[in-house]
């Protein structure tokens, strides 16, 4: 597993970086497949995680959404993309985001700290799905949201793709 995830920052840092420059306005390129903003369905004062939260945009777009009152924590495993989001967050004077550098397996949050959680395109990439799904649960507040975008199969990957760590990361 770790040979995946370092094959999957690897990637995700170099798709990044490669997009980066010296510009004054927000970077918000998305690695994401949909929009699970729209979904939520945000309100005023609730507690935002977003999986993976890349360079940004989701979050941002959350923070919006929740206000001065709520607040979203951003959880990637990719410090080029915590920096990235950061850069973005700051040029916004956005204050209600908190990032945080790890794992989708194990979210350094307390158990029911989450109103709603959010995921665009990021639970594919993990190794240990089950765990995710564990995590999510542990820390949703009881009525808690879980809205995805994602990828779905309909039939068993090939042994072959599991095993490539390069078809894990695009």
């Amino acid at each position: 597993m770790a040979d995946l995830r370092e094959t999957i920052k690897q990637a995700y840092t170099e798709a990044v970086e490669s997009t980066g420059g010296a510009a004054r306005e927000p970077e918000l390129q998305s690695f994401g497949c949909g929009n699970p903003i729209e979904a939520a369905l945000l309100k005023e004062g609730e507690r935002v995680l977003d999986l993976g939260s890349g360079a940004g945009i989701d979050l941002i777009l959350a923070a919006k959404r929740v206000g001065a009152s709520g607040h979203v924590y951003g959880i990637d495993m990719t410090k080029a993309m915590l920096d990235r989001a950061r850069k973005n967050i700051d040029r916004l004077g956005l204050r209600n985001i908190t990032l945080l550098r790890g794992y989708i397996e194990d979210i350094p949050l307390h158990d029911g700290s989450i109103d709603v959680l959010i995921s665009n395109c990021v639970i594919n990439l993990s190794p240990d799905k089950d765990k995710v799904f564990g995590e999510a649960f542990r820390l949703l507040t009881s009525g808690g949201r879980f809205c995805v975008s994602d990828v779905l199969l309909m039939k068993p990957v090939p042994e072959k793709l599991r095993a490539s760590p390069a078809a894990w990361s695009g």
